[in-house]
This record gives structure tokens, C-alpha cells and sequence, in this order.
């Protein structure tokens, strides 16, 4: 996926004072993240531009701005440093220090789980880092793995606390659209999804998991539907795995408390995992947990839509549809539309292995051009011998006939922006999810995830990045309902063939109303160059 902002032109372009771009290494939800090197001085730095297609939101830009000036007055050591902030051509650029060790998301997915004492000292210094910030007034609000980098010195893991582009300063008014809660709900605490305005004790809680998933191998709470995730995290029960030192355990269910002011604060933190960093040396890794079993599909859901939420939002360590360069999930929907999810069922073959649960094996489907019908090629079983003599009797006594059939259009994966938003006003998770797919020409459509009992209009339109000009559409869908047994509504596909060589981006304008409330938003689907 390119932008106009990591396109292969940039490539050795001089931005601002004296910095040369040398690669895209990165992609986040507001800019693109370039290997750079400071011509002035040789050292290599890290250059995020923002999207120019969101330089039209004076809202995002302004975040985008107040990154710099959060990163400008942390200080701190396990922070990561900005450096400058420019303009180039239409869109702005932030230069850091470039930390190429990767992430500890993707340490995590090497190593599964961590030693306690290694754990506790990598989360003393992301503690120590916010403590500071929770002096400035600073909340992050998105703490997670992904957003730790890290580096090696000495023969030792070092980390960096990036991405304050969501952090609130606690006396600037928020910059966060009204009604509107950010954050990754795997690591949200449970105040946040109910848009209590945030705290120091927020990022405790996300602390809390970040621990529990370094030494258990996954976040204490695994459901991939958002209400689910909702109770879970407000019974605070999580799962303690055998071998997790008792003095550890104690940390970790401290931060995850139910309520805030139960939490401890960071500097308190940062004296208690340096502690147990020193005592539990020694202590070895427990085994990486069993992939999370999901329970079985149901052909009568199949019939209608995916459970709730089942492709909303990101499985830590895994990914919704489409998956990035590096996960394959092993459970997946595909779907095109709701046709689609009928017709895989009627055309499904179901397997039974020695006397397990029967597997259901969907055929191939295509998507004709210019149509939203599904073409199948049906497996049938093999045909008896006397079937298969009665029909060699009938070819020679029948006039022969040959038909061709049409080769099927050859389209992409749908490739989607991942969405949660919960809205205030109706006091329901959203998640919209708009969609493109490449073949002979462009295919784009959208889809809301929401709670039963409530109805929307959807509008899906695809736009020229550079110029922000309607290319096709809008593809309307109004009066769409969701029920318990169809959570997910979609509008679309449709269809059309814009200029080649150009960026273009799916815009999904939804309207949703429940229980006399109704809330109004639009959500970009990823940068594409067709």
C-alpha cells in the first residue's frame, strides 16, 4: 500500500533542513515512517510524514503538531527523542532518533514469552518513562507492545516509548473527536471504554497487561468481540498461567484493578519491577501458551454474518483481514459481501474425520466484473458407474453441445482499515470497515459492525488522495438494521476504473442510530497506487 508520501519517488529526496529520505520503514495511522539520515552530520534518524491525504483535516494536523510538542517536553531516556519538525511541499515531517531494533511486538512474536526478572526490568523503564510523563500532565492512552521499540546496548534490551500521537495533555482541551474513545481494547482499561476522561491510571492499566502478556504470551483477555472485551475487563478476573512468581502476580493485579484509584502509580512501579527485575533473576520462561482455541462456526451464522466484531478489531500478535506481511491468521472470514457468505454455505463440502466434528470446506468463488452476483465452482461427489453409463448413453444419442464458460475476473484480497470507535451519544462500539480490492479495475465497499437493535445509512465513495476529487460513487445504503443474528451490515461492492498510477482511498460517511440517538462519522480505508 503507497501513499504520496512513500512513494518510490521520495526515495533520496532532501527534506526540510538537511535530511535525505532512504526507505519507508514504516506505516502508522497518520503518517508514513522513512529511514533518514542527517546529511549535517551523517547519523541516520527516523522522518515521519504525515499523509497528505489527511493534510485536509486541520484536526489530525493538529495532532499530528502537538506529537512534537508532547516528545519536545519528555526528556527521558527510554522516550524516544524528536529532533525537528518541517514542512515538505503539502505535508509535514517530524525527524526522531531512529531505533532499529524493532518493535516488542516483534520480539514477542520471536520469543513468545519473556524470564520474569526480563520482563520487570523492561517494564520498570516503560514505568519510569511515564511517571515522567504523568508529572507533565502527559497521558499516552496507547500503550501496547507496538508502540515500544527497541534497541540493544551493552548486550541488553533497551526501550523506547513512541506514538503520543493519541496522548491528551491534561490542561489543553482534547483534541479527540467528541464522543469518541481511541485506544487498542485488548490494553484499554475499563473506565476508558465508557469515555471517562483519562488518568495517570489508565496507562497503569495498560501497563498491567503489557506485563501479564510479556511473561504469559498473550494479553489476559482474548475474545475478539468488543462487548465481550467490555465485561471481561470490568469483572477483572484474568487467568493466572502456573509458573508466574507470587510477588509478580501481586504487580500485575494491582494495575489491573477494576478501579483506578485501586492502581498504583508509576513511580511506585518503577521501585517495585526493579525489585523483582534483581530477585527473580534466574527464574526461567514459562512455555508459550496453546494458540487460543475460537469456537467452532455454525453454519446458521455463516448464513447471515460473522459474529459480532469478528473481523473489528486487532488480535494482539495476529491481524483482522488482510493480514500484514508477517501473520497468516488461522481463522478467518472471507466475505465479499452477504451474498457471498450465503453461497459459500450452499456450496460448502462438509468432511467428517474419523468420527471428529465435521469441517466444512468452502469451494472457489470468484466476483464477476460489473456484478455483484458470486460465481461457484460446486465440488460434486464422484458419480456412480451406472450414472456414468447411463450418461456416455445419453452424449451419443444427444446433439452435441459445448458451452464455454467464462473465466472468472482474478481480484485481490480485500484489503480494509481496521475502525473502533464507541460513540457516547448511543453508547455503542462501532466499528466501520472500509474496503478495496484490485483486479481488472477497482472494487471497493464498506461495512458497520454494531450492536443489535439500532439501524444506519452507509455512503461509500472512492477518492483520489492528491486532489480529494469523487472518483465513483457514492455506492448509498439507508436503513440498513442490525440484529443479534447480524451485527455486521455492509454496503456494496461496486465497481469502477480511475486513472492507473494514481493513490486513491476508499471514504466510508455512516450515519447510526439507536435508542433515539444517532451519531455521524467517516472512517478511510488504506492508500492504495492502482
Amino acid at each position: 500500500m503507497q501513499d504520496a508520501t512513500d512513494s518510490v519517488g521520495l526515495t533520496g529526496r532532501s527534506v526540510g533542513n538537511s535530511y535525505r529520505l532512504v526507505k519507508p520503514i514504516g506505516q502508522g495511522a497518520t503518517g508514513t515512517v522513512w529511514q533518514g539520515v542527517d546529511s549535517a552530520t551523517e547519523e541516520p534518524v527516523a522522518v515521519k510524514l504525515l499523509h497528505e491525504s489527511l493534510l485536509r483535516q486541520p484536526r489530525l494536523v493538529t495532532r499530528f503538531v502537538q506529537e512534537r510538542t508532547i516528545l519536545l517536553m519528555l526528556r527521558h531516556r527510554n522516550v524516544v527523542r524528536v529532533r525537528d519538525l518541517f514542512s515538505v511541499g503539502e505535508t509535514l515531517g517530524l525527524v526522531m532518533d531512529l531505533v532499529a531494533g524493532g518493535s516488542l511486538r516483534d520480539h514477542l512474536e520471536r520469543v513468545r514469552t519473556m524470564p520474569p526478572a526480563e520482563a520487570a526490568r523492561l517494564a520498570a523503564q516503560v514505568a519510569d518513562a511515564l511517571a515522567e510523563a504523568h508529572e507533565l500532565g502527559i497521558i499516552h492512552r496507547d500503550l501496547k507492545p507496538d508502540n515500544i521499540l527497541l534497541l540493544e546496548q551493552d548486550g541488553r534490551l533497551e526501550t523506547r516509548l513512541t506514538d503520543f500521537g493519541i496522548a491528551r495533555i491534561l490542561n489543553v482541551p482534547s483534541m479527540t473527536t467528541p464522543n469518541a474513545v481511541v485506544g487498542t481494547p485488548h490494553y484499554m482499561a475499563p473506565e476508558a471504554f465508557h469515555g471517562v476522561t483519562p488518568s495517570p491510571a489508565t496507562d497503569v492499566y495498560a501497563l498491567g497487561v503489557l506485563l501479564y502478556e510479556l511473561v504469559s504470551g498473550q494479553p489476559p483477555y482474548l475474545s475478539d468481540s468488543v462487548p465481550e472485551l467490555m465485561r471481561l475487563h470490568a469483572e477483572g478476573r484474568p487467568h493466572r498461567r502456573r509458573g508466574i512468581p507470587d510477588e509478580l502476580w501481586r504487580v500485575i493485579r494491582s494495575c489491573l484493578h477494576a478501579k483506578p484509584r485501586q492502581r498504583p502509580a508509576a513511580t511506585a512501579l518503577v521501585r517495585d519491577l526493579r525489585l523483582l527485575a534483581r530477585k527473580l533473576s534466574g527464574v526461567p520462561a514459562l512455555p508459550p501458551p496453546p494458540p487460543p482455541r475460537l469456537p467452532p462456526a455454525d453454519p446458521d451464522d455463516m448464513a447471515v454474518d460473522p459474529p459480532e466484531l469478528r473481523q473489528g478489531i486487532r488480535m494482539p500478535g495476529r491481524h483482522a483481514v488482510p493480514p500484514p506481511r508477517n501473520a497468516v491468521p488461522g481463522h478467518r472470514w472471507l466475505r465479499s459481501s452477504a451474498v457471498l457468505a450465503g453461497v459459500l454455505l450452499a456450496t460448502a463440502t462438509v468432511v467428517w474425520r474419523g468420527g471428529g466434528e465435521p469441517r466444512v470446506q468452502p469451494q472457489v468463488a470468484a466476483l464477476p466484473s460489473g456484478s455483484q452476483h458470486v460465481a461457484t465452482r460446486v465440488a460434486s461427489p464422484s458419480p456412480s458407474p451406472a450414472r456414468t453409463r447411463k450418461k456416455a448413453a445419453s452424449k451419443r444419442t444427444s446433439r452435441p453441445h459445448r458451452t464455454r464458460s467464462p473465466e472468472p475476473e482474478v481480484y485481490g484480497p480485500w484489503e480494509c482499515a481496521q475502525g473502533f470507535v464507541i460513540d457516547l451519544s448511543t453508547r455503542s462500539p462501532l466499528v466501520p470497515r472500509p474496503c478495496h480490492s484490485v483486479g481488472r479495475d477497482v472494487r471497493f465497499q464498506a461495512s458497520l459492525t454494531a450492536p443489535a437493535g439500532g439501524t444506519a445509512d452507509i455512503e461509500v465513495t472512492l477518492r483520489d488522495v492528491d486532489t480529494g476529487r469523487t472518483v465513483a460513487g457514492p455506492t448509498t445504503c439507508a436503513g440498513l438494521t442490525f440484529t443479534r443474528g447480524a451485527m455486521t451490515k455492509e454496503c456494496g461492492p461496486a465497481g469502477a476504473a480511475p486513472r492507473r498510477g494514481r493513490s486513491y482511498t476508499v471514504v466510508m460517511a455512516y450515519r447510526y442510530e439507536r435508542d433515539g440517538q444517532s451519531s455521524s462519522n467517516t472512517a478511510r480505508g488504506r492508500i492504495f497506487t492502482w
